[in-house]
């Protein structure tokens, strides 16, 4: 709650922030859209008058897939987020609110390499979400949370590579060591 407040205050920095992360660009739309609540949900859907057969979350089909849910509520979705703790060696309860959950490692973490990283790791998570949900919706794949992660890991392990002079460590190593990326 202490940090909800901090974070309404830098929300336009953090989003500016976003825009210089050099990441693909349709991966900084994606989660510039998803921290303005602009992703096209089936929620999102369904209030600009869009008639859908099934309203509810691929994922669980328990609750109206808001992005709230789909990208940090929905039961098989928290283990991803708890997972990227472990990487930062922090704890703490994600909030559900896209903008809020986005600033609060920014606010925890020192210093720019680490809080660059984090970005980068959040804007992988996320879209590999939205990935892993498109699949589902369009192609009738079943959820895989490994897979998931799997492929958000990649991500930033590749744009890592391609970002930072130095960065050299293989894929395989990395992978199995994530919380080095967060180490200084």
């Amino acid at each position: 709650m202490l940090l909800e407040g901090a974070a309404d205050q830098t929300v336009d920095e953090a989003l500016e922030d976003l825009w210089n992360l050099k990441i693909p660009l349709k991966a900084t739309i994606f989660a510039w859209r998803l921290i303005k609540d602009k992703i096209p949900t089936k929620g999102n859907l369904r209030r600009r008058q869009v008639q859908l057969n099934d309203s509810l979350c691929p994922f669980c089909s328990r609750q109206e897939e808001e992005a709230s849910h789909l990208f940090f509520n929905c039961p098989r979705i928290p283990p991803l987020w708890w997972e990227s703790l472990s990487w930062t060696k922090t704890v703490g309860v994600f909030s559900p609110i896209p903008r809020h959950h986005y600033m609060q490692h920014l606010l925890i973490l020192k210093g720019k390499n680490l809080q660059f990283r984090w970005k980068c790791c959040w804007v992988a998570l996320t879209w590999s979400i939205g990935q892993h949900r498109n699949r589902i919706v369009f192609l009738n794949e079943a959820f895989n949370g490994s897979k998931l992660m799997d492929d958000a890991i990649f991500l930033v392990w590749s744009w890592f590579s391609q970002l930072e002079k130095g960065f050299a460590p293989p894929y395989n190593y990395w992978s199995t060591n994530l919380s080095i990326a967060f180490s200084v």
